[in-house]
């Protein structure tokens, strides 16, 4: 039975332990904050929008999503990007074949009403025999200010109403979670009073610190984000309305305080109407129209993420190795958000950061958290110019960039840097052919750094720190 180990971190994001790995996915100070310090900010999206109007940004272990919510958010809310207000009504409103389904007439909020066959939401009940129901004082090509009809292939909307959007935007993300891959639209953003709802059950003793840090709601995703992803997923991912244990961990109200419940709701109203109305541009006018109208007033600037064009994101849902053996693209940037190498060495091996390096552009640029002498060689035989993330608010520096422009590397490594990786914590992980389990590329790795000679790490550190002071 799949499960999940939520909590919420100290920004009201979600954050995850997995017990494989005996690790947690994001820091306790908050998920959202780390994805936007140590890979959204070191990335300067503004400035590199300045010469260029397409991205395409590599997420691997995509996880809850943050670090692709975050890239979005960002571009959002810097106008990088122009969310569509409004196309040409004439254009949205056309009778076609698949001409849009309005819910005016069937569907009332209420809130001791449920959809058909779950008990989790607040809206009103659908039933079969109306669900196409329609005004009848309805003209052909006009339709409400507050009712306009989408189909799903306006996305790409061409017509010379429409607001012109000349970012494109591509973005691969990569996981072999496909549950969770398909949940990350439904994480909402809790408050410190949320906080309550933290009871682990697992032992980890960053979470115990979790519950008595102060909250601080440093950044906030913007309602268009998860839609703009959800909306991708379905399309992509259709299979999503018929799995099971995906929706059972949707209904399970163990799980309901950390999902959010206008998302859940568009989901439950669309599968409903999908399984008894099949094409699938009728079903995004329909959960168009019940957003709009019925879930939240809050909600409604999110109706515009439907209409983001020259936007791709692809879901790719295997080992990461082998996503980018047959991948051809070139990315601008690629987040690495793989656990710690010590749990998963797969994408961190010497021959990973090989691939990676056959797949980023020349002025791109890798962004990861890690810190690691032995992830740094690798990315340094690999072929990378090596350099650090600093975040002055806390005057650390906390992550690694690496690129194939040096001159793109504002913080260098150090001495200090260059002499860990000299030391056995510098000794890499090996995957030949790409094809090992992680425990293999474990036993191997520490077999070599047994049988080297190099200095060990605690040693260098106790001479290097003799020898600075020694200089003072």
């Amino acid at each position: 039975m799949y499960e999940l180990h939520p909590y919420f971190t100290n920004d009201g994001s979600v954050g995850l332990f997995s017990p494989e790995a005996d690790d947690i996915y994001h820091s306790t100070y908050g998920a959202l904050a780390e994805a936007y310090e140590k890979f959204v900010l070191p990335a300067e999206l503004e400035k590199f929008f300045e010469n260029h109007s397409e991205i395409k940004v590599l997420d691997i272990c995509y996880g809850i999503g943050y670090n692709t919510k975050s890239f979005l958010n960002f571009l959002i809310d810097k106008k990088i990007i122009n969310l569509k207000k409004n196309c040409s009504k004439k254009l949205l409103c056309k009778k076609t074949n698949n001409e849009a389904i309005h819910t005016d007439n069937f569907l009332s909020l209420n809130n001791n009403e449920t959809l058909h066959g779950d008990n989790i939401i607040n809206i009103g009940e659908v039933h079969s025999d109306n669900i196409n129901q329609q005004k009848n004082n309805e003209k052909e090509n006009s339709c409400p200010d507050n009712n306009a009809a989408i189909h799903s292939n306006n996305i790409s909307c061409k017509n010379s109403a429409c607001e012109h959007q000349n970012k494109k935007i591509f973005i691969k993300a990569i996981d072999t979670d496909e549950k969770l891959f398909y949940l990350s639209p439904f994480f909402r953003q809790g408050n410190k009073k949320d906080k309550r709802y933290n009871k682990p059950d697992f032992n980890y003793e960053k979470i115990s610190k979790l519950l008595t840090n102060n909250f601080s709601e440093k950044y906030k995703l913007n309602p268009e984000v998860n839609l703009i992803i959800l909306k991708n997923i379905l399309e992509k991912r259709p299979e999503i309305f018929k799995d099971p244990a995906f929706l059972n961990i949707l209904k399970s109200r163990k799980y309901s305080p950390f999902f959010d419940k206008r998302i859940k709701g568009l989901f439950w109203a669309l599968k409903y109407e999908k399984d008894i109305y099949t094409p699938f541009g009728q079903t995004i006018a329909f959960l168009h129209n019940i957003y709009y109208k019925y879930i939240s007033i809050r909600y409604k600037k999110a109706l515009n993420s439907l209409i983001l064009d020259d936007f791709i994101f692809e879901p790719s849902i295997e080992d990461a190795r082998i996503s980018l053996k047959h991948d051809q693209y070139l990315y601008n940037f690629i987040f690495l958000d793989a656990f710690t190498p010590a749990k998963c060495p797969a994408l961190w091996s010497l021959e990973f950061f090989k691939l990676l390096f056959e797949h980023l552009d020349s002025d791109g640029m890798i962004l990861t958290y890690s810190n690691s002498a032995a992830v740094r060689n690798a990315m340094l035989n690999a072929g990378f110019f090596v350099g650090k993330i600093y975040n002055p608010e806390i005057d650390k520096f906390t992550g690694t960039i690496a690129v194939k422009n040096k001159s793109l590397l504002k913080y260098e490594l150090s001495e200090y840097d260059l002499g860990l990786i000299n030391s056995r914590a510098g000794i890499f992980y090996r995957d030949e052919n790409l094809n090992l389990s992680n425990e293999a590329i474990i036993e191997a790795h520490k077999k070599e750094v047994s049988e080297s000679s190099k200095i060990s790490s605690s040693a260098f550190i106790k001479n290097y720190k003799k020898a600075n002071s020694s200089l003072k």
